[in-house]
């Protein structure tokens, strides 16, 4: 099967008995998780979840197939929700086995972030008759407006376009915490689908709460920018407010595959700030002054080099036993250093 767009996985009303497995990938992680969720719903609220991840794959290839064709014991249904970690490529075997098997009955559901169009696991996906992929990008303010809107609907609330307006700010463009806001909003309200409220801005102060997202993004424009002095009140100030190392370090994962891309086009010759500006570069209004000037200080060989330390250090902090969080904060001064060398 062809690839997808995410919109149409978010169409869909009911899994198709055709796709074994959907996979989900790209830049965004908030819109891979937002149309992961909505897929697994579909399978109904008494279906039964099972987690795995590429790392399990890679210890058992078999594991996936013999999964997939496994009738749940207490459920009606069952949903595979896979997460994949690096390029993909210690799931490929699995995957392959999955789509070579006679009988699969649970369908899959996989993200990874580092996942590119180019890499061995989309090829399978898309020369697949069982299997299909999207490549998420981060929405365009207009369109994560129009989310909003559709997602207060849902809940039971009346949000006009200056209040869906003022919720994407607040949340500097994250659906996956956008759509937990309008949760909380509609719990606040009382509201349902047969209870309508309509959301002002008054109920969005009091109950928009500052977000992590804002410290996240600042210790990612700290560190890429070269800003080394800032750095370590960056980083005590994300610990304090509760900002997990590994979120910090996903999200700088996600930025340098972001960079990767955009930095492609301005070594075909566009301006780095013409790259940014355009629609399709996925670049939230509020971080287009910063992307544009890491287009300048980060080239192909030092993102490139970027995105294995990165993937290292994700590694240590999930393992016990490492001193991740000492590797965490090496890694961060180190791309402070080498950005200030850059500039």
């Amino acid at each position: 099967m062809k690839s997808v767009k995410p919109a149409d996985f978010e169409r869909q009303t009911r899994l198709d008995p055709a796709v074994r497995f959907a996979l989900l990938t790209g830049p965004d992680e908030a819109t891979m998780g937002a149309v992961a969720q909505h897929l697994i719903g579909l399978a109904g609220k008494a279906a039964e979840r099972l987690d795995l991840t590429g790392a399990q794959l890679s210890q058992d290839p078999s594991l996936l197939a013999a999964e997939a064709a496994s009738m749940s014991l207490f459920s009606p249904a069952r949903v595979i929700r896979l997460e994949i970690s690096g390029s993909g490529d210690d799931s490929l075997a699995a995957v392959e086995a999955l789509l070579a098997a006679e009988t699969v009955i649970n369908p899959v559901i996989a993200t990874g972030a580092s996942i590119t169009a180019k890499s061995k696991l989309v090829k399978l996906v898309e020369g697949s008759d069982h299997a299909v992929a999207a490549i998420c990008y981060q929405p365009d303010r207009r369109a994560l407006i129009g989310i909003a809107m559709a997602a207060a609907q849902e809940q039971g609330l009346r949000l006009a376009n200056a209040e869906a307006q003022l919720l994407v700010d607040l949340v500097s463009g994250d659906q996956a915490l956008m759509r937990r806001e309008i949760e909380k909003i509609a719990l606040y309200l009382d509201a349902a689908p047969d209870r309508q409220r309509q959301v002002t801005p008054a109920d969005i102060a009091a109950l928009g709460a500052a977000t992590h997202e804002e410290d996240v993004s600042a210790c990612i424009n700290v560190a890429l920018g070269g800003k080394v002095r800032d750095l370590p009140e960056m980083l005590s100030t994300a610990a304090a407010v509760g900002v997990a190392e590994i979120r910090i370090i996903r999200a700088l994962g996600i930025r340098a595959m972001q960079l990767a891309r955009l930095r492609a086009e301005v070594d075909a010759g566009a301006h780095p700030a013409t790259v940014v500006a355009a629609k399709s570069s996925g670049v939230f209004w509020k971080e287009r002054d910063a992307v544009t000037a890491q287009l300048h200080i980060w080239d192909s060989v030092r993102i490139a080099r970027l995105m294995t330390r990165l993937l290292d250090c994700e590694r240590a902090l999930k393992s016990s036993g490492t001193a991740g969080a000492a590797l965490f904060r090496k890694l961060m001064t180190d791309i402070a250093h080498q950005a200030a060398r850059a500039r």
